[in-house]
């Protein structure tokens, strides 16, 4: 198997995967992954998506409605946040209390959850108030599907969390 289709499997199996993570997965150097990077880019095999400082790479069917939640959710701090407005809105010096994180690294964190489309605030007197976008098991099934392993790390708080806002009771 060429460089170029190790590469296009991993992404096809981690979209989402950032371009450092990718070559440290892969064991490429930086300089080639760009190359066969950008040929797979210019072929339309690949698409890829610059935000705060990362480029986070998808395969050129992967869903376009899931590529903002991909990117949130691959980072720690933005998948807590998330799942906190989950459980209801909250006020960026609740969500910094509760991930014991300065309210500047959460504002941070906030302008690219809302840069994704995946918050909305308000005004509310002298507070912004935060609230999720997208449903809860639309995050809860593209973790599942594509981030299995850290799926399995949160599975049974997603599980309760989604118990509890259904009211105690789990459909399929």
């Amino acid at each position: 198997m060429s460089h170029r289709e190790e590469i296009l499997q991993h992404i096809s199996k981690n979209p989402g995967i950032t371009f450092r993570r990718l070559s440290d997965e892969l064991g490429i150097g930086i300089g080639n992954l760009q190359y066969h990077l950008y040929q797979l880019e210019k072929e339309g095999m690949i698409v890829s998506k610059k935000l705060g400082g990362r480029r986070y790479i998808f395969p050129k069917e992967f869903e376009k409605e899931y590529e903002p939640l991909l990117i949130a959710i691959s980072n720690e701090t933005q998948r807590k946040i998330l799942l906190l407005l989950a459980e209801g809105e909250m006020n960026q010096r609740e969500i910094a209390e509760r991930l014991k994180l300065t309210q500047a690294t959460i504002n941070y964190h906030m302008n690219i959850l809302s840069k994704l489309g995946l918050i909305d605030k308000r005004k509310q007197g002298r507070n912004v108030v935060y609230s999720l976008k997208c449903d809860i098991e639309v995050i809860v099934r593209v973790i599942s599907e594509y981030r299995p392993k850290l799926w399995d790390k949160l599975a049974d708080r997603l599980i309760d969390l989604m118990l509890t806002l259904r009211g105690g009771e789990l459909n399929d």
